[in-house]
Order: C-alpha cells, then sequence, then structure tokens
C-alpha cells in the first residue's frame, strides 16, 4: 500500500506539472491568435476587391498580355506549395492539409509534381516519399512575415515565368471560426480569364501597363492571405488542443486524488486494525 500511494503521488505531481504546460501554451496561442486574426479579417475584403478588377480587367481586355496569364505549354509540371507548421501539438490540422496535398499529388502523379514547403511538418514528410523539393522555407512559427512573403512569392513566379512549371497551386488552410477550417489546393498560376466581365473601364496609359502593375500586386496580397489564412488556423488549432490536454489533466487529477485519498483511509484503517490487534493479543 505504501508503494502504491507513493506511485498515485508520483503521477498526480507529473499531471500536475503538464497541466501547467499545456495551461501555458493554451495561454500562448490565444495571445498568438487574438494578434493575427485581426490583420487576416482586414486583408480579406482588400484582396477580394483586388481580386475583382483585375478578372475583369483580364475578361474585358481579351488582348491583354502579361507574363502571369498564359499556360506554360513547354512543361508538364506542376509547383505545389504546401503550407504546414513547424511545431506539433495542434491537432489534426497538419494531417489535414498533408492528406489533402497527397491526394492532389496522386492525381498528377509525382513525378509530375515539384513542391515548395512553408513548415518543417510538410517539408519532414513529403522528403521521405520520392518528391522533388524546390525551396524550403523553415522556422516561421506561425509568425507572418512580408519578407518571407516576397521570399516565397517571387520564387513560385521564376518557377513560372522560367517554364520550369506549367501551372502552382497552394496548399493552405482556410479559417472559417476558431472552430471551423477547411484546407484547400487553389491555383495560384497562371490566372485564367474568366469570360467577359462586360464593363465599361477606361484605362490610361494601356491596359498592359495597368496589368503590370495590378497583378504582381495582387498576386503578392493573395499569397499573403493563404499564410495569414494558415496561421491563424495552426494557432486557432493549438489553442483548441492545448484547452482539451488541459481539461483531460483535470479530469485525471480528480481521480488520482480520490484514489489517494482512498489508499490513505485503508492505510490508516489497516494501521488500526494492527493495533487492536496487538493490544487484544498483548491481554492474553
Amino acid at each position: 500500500m505504501i508503494q502504491s500511494l507513493k506511485t498515485i503521488k508520483n503521477r498526480i505531481r507529473s499531471i500536475e506539472n503538464t497541466k501547467k504546460v499545456t495551461s501555458a501554451m493554451e495561454l500562448i496561442s490565444v495571445a498568438k491568435l487574438n494578434r493575427i486574426e485581426k490583420p487576416l479579417q482586414s486583408l480579406r475584403p482588400y484582396v477580394a476587391s483586388l481580386g475583382n478588377i483585375m478578372y475583369n480587367l483580364i475578361s474585358d481586355f481579351s488582348g491583354a498580355k502579361h507574363a502571369f496569364l498564359e499556360k506554360k505549354l513547354a512543361s508538364d509540371k506542376i509547383c505545389l506549395c504546401v503550407i504546414t507548421s513547424d511545431s506539433g501539438l495542434c491537432g489534426a490540422y497538419n494531417n489535414n492539409i498533408i492528406r489533402l496535398s497527397e491526394e492532389f499529388i496522386r492525381l498528377r502523379g509525382k513525378e509530375k509534381i515539384i513542391l515548395v514547403c512553408l513548415g518543417r511538418k510538410g517539408f519532414n514528410y513529403f522528403r521521405r516519399q520520392g518528391i522533388e523539393i524546390a525551396n524550403t522555407y523553415l522556422g516561421a512559427n506561425g509568425r507572418y512575415s512580408d519578407n518571407l512573403c516576397l521570399q516565397i512569392n517571387e520564387r513560385l513566379k521564376d518557377l513560372f515565368v522560367s517554364g520550369e512549371v506549367a501551372q502552382v497551386f497552394i496548399a493552405y488552410t482556410h479559417f472559417k471560426t476558431a472552430l471551423a477550417y477547411k484546407p484547400l489546393v487553389e491555383k495560384f498560376l497562371n490566372l485564367e480569364r474568366l469570360g467577359q466581365a462586360k464593363r465599361d473601364y477606361i484605362v490610361e496609359p494601356d491596359i498592359n501597363t495597368i496589368l503590370e502593375g495590378i497583378i504582381p500586386k495582387y498576386l503578392h496580397m493573395k499569397l499573403k492571405l493563404m499564410i495569414l489564412e494558415s496561421f491563424t488556423v495552426e494557432h486557432s488549432a493549438r489553442t483548441i488542443a492545448m484547452k482539451s490536454a488541459t481539461d483531460n489533466a483535470k479530469d485525471l487529477l480528480e481521480g488520482l486524488v480520490l484514489l489517494r485519498n482512498k489508499t490513505r483511509q485503508a492505510n490508516i484503517t489497516q494501521e488500526i486494525l494492527e493495533i487492536i490487534s496487538s493490544s487484544e493479543a498483548l491481554k492474553g
């Protein structure tokens, strides 16, 4: 019984320490989530409006030319940029986006895929799958950086413009609410005309000059939005996972404290019985 009581106390101490860690990680994730969610919500309408203007322009002016409008027929390769986290403890967040990326790769054939990985989890998984990885960006840890976004954006555009790949897709996770998110694969390049928008635009000095300014801006903002979406989901998923771990630790502690008290009572009862038995034996 004494050894059993000691074991229970050690388990209680271990779980209490774990609960402190998970509770602290939950608070940190909540702070990171609150900090990143606001710029995400502000950026969404801007990107949507910029995208509407750009697609209307390239659809109305069918003669407009730009390097990002035409599919590169000389290559049958496809670039897939996969956005995951650098660390774990965020529930099914990484598994969901990796599974969707795997399905995308399976349908097109891994020999035709070139990967660009943002996040250690995706990189560690796909480097064991025998798929070509052009670039890897590690160490962001859920912190958005314009410099990082610019580096990835330039690399994706270089792969496309050089003709090394015919198309570019991005696998990211769309943030709906703190409890709801959805992994998606969206086309990044080439940009496709959506038909005639039938709007009257006056462009100065000419449509090609306008597109030279608006298309790179749109691509940068679009990629920024996708990265912010993914990082927001990462912090949200980790908040939920750590809260669940903390709640489970509390439940375990309650059960162990009850078991410890019962064990103590049993020990005390046993000692009393031994005292009484000894006393009765002495009385003869």
